[in-house]
């Protein structure tokens, strides 16, 4: 399993994980097709190859993801057709 399906599969897990960087969340967005742009600040927008956007503000000074930083990356992996479910071999 690569280091990109770990941190995937670390994203989905539940519980959700207590302890997803903001670097973590950069390498699965960007495995996933999204490319992330940031005009200045911490306000950072993610678009995907298909159009999707949603947006994020990085997280200071830990880095460490809050539950709804979670649940917005998730929500938009899962837009995208990226899931990670019980019984998947990813």
């Amino acid at each position: 399993m690569s280091k990109k399906e770990k941190q995937l599969k670390k994203l989905f897990a539940t519980p959700p994980p207590k302890d997803f960087t903001w670097g973590e969340l950069l390498t699965v967005m960007r495995g996933a097709g999204f490319v992330e742009s940031c005009n200045g600040g911490s306000h950072y927008t993610f678009e995907h190859m298909n159009g999707y956007r949603t947006s994020m503000s990085k997280t200071h000074p830990d880095g460490i993801l809050k539950r709804y930083q979670v649940d917005t990356a998730k929500e938009a992996l899962s837009t995208v057709g990226i899931q990670i479910g019980e019984g998947s071999n990813e």
